[in-house]
């Protein structure tokens, strides 16, 4: 059974094939998929592996993360718990290896980090950046405090987005170290 992903996936390919006026038989050819494949996926009943959405892409003449859903416009915060988070293979061999994604297009990344926050006295300095932030947190569980909000806790497998110029600041929500990965990207 198709994911929510793979449904949204499959209308805008159908739609951007639509638009550039191509037959379903000649954007599989070009993508090198079946054409029943091509059909479910436009129908919304089956997903794409990460390795098609590229082929498709490009047989569309246009970039893979066009074909992904756009993200909630105006949003100053966004979060996705670990259960949001689809798997998605990266082919379709039996067995493929997945990759959990969130999936963000169209950004310059301009600062990338890998932190190890461990128990003891919290920074009560206030960040900020002039880029668009991504945290995903990899271990433990993290408080981020927010100057003009309420706080959000992360845990394990979660990922937040926010917007340039948010001042953060975060805190430990347990006895046990995290772990998070961030990424700065401008537009």
């Amino acid at each position: 059974m198709p994911d929510e992903l793979g449904h949204q996936i499959g209308a805008k390919v159908k739609a951007i094939r639509a638009e550039r006026g191509l037959s379903g038989r000649k954007l599989a050819a070009a993508a090198d998929v079946s054409q029943p494949f091509l059909s479910q996926l436009e129908a919304g009943r089956t997903s794409v592996a990460i390795a098609t959405l590229y082929r498709l892409a490009a047989a569309l003449d246009v970039k893979p993360s066009d074909l992904l859903p756009a993200s909630a416009s105006g949003a100053q915060v966004e979060v996705l718990r670990a259960a949001e988070l689809d798997q998605m293979p990266v082919s379709e061999l039996p067995n493929a290896t997945t990759a959990r994604t969130a999936y963000r297009g169209g950004r310059r990344i301009t600062e990338l980090g890998d932190f190890r926050i461990e128990p003891g006295p919290d920074v009560d300095e206030w960040f900020e950046s002039a880029d668009e932030t991504v945290i995903y947190l990899l271990e433990g569980s993290l408080h981020v405090e927010f100057k003009d909000r309420p706080q959000e806790t992360l845990n394990a497998g979660d990922v937040m987005f926010h917007s340039a110029w948010v001042q953060t600041r975060w805190r430990l929500a347990s006895d046990t170290p995290a772990r998070l990965i961030l990424v700065a990207a401008g537009g």
